[in-house]
């Protein structure tokens, strides 16, 4: 779910889609949600998805998992760690 505050448009809902389905099996992320998402505020990757949290029992639940993404030069996905 992205962040009602923020505005949302088709690309970011994809991207997002694809990184939860391709994400999800290989770093074994239990049940979950809610998921909150934080924004690169500058440099590599400014804009695009920082940390995708995922959350058991809503936005003040219990986090149970945490993917931080990095970013090359030309704003690319280059890696993903589960925190």
């Amino acid at each position: 779910m992205l962040n009602p505050g923020l505005n949302s448009t088709a690309a970011t809902e994809t991207k997002l889609d694809t990184i939860a389905t391709e994400l999800s099996d290989g770093f074994n992320i239990p049940e979950y949600d809610y998921i909150l998402l934080t924004y690169v505020p500058s440099g590599d990757g400014v804009g695009e998805i920082q940390t995708v949290t995922y959350k058991s029992g809503g936005s003040g639940g219990t986090t149970i998992n945490v993917l931080t993404l990095g970013y090359d030069t030309d704003d690319n996905l280059s890696s993903v760690t589960k925190v």
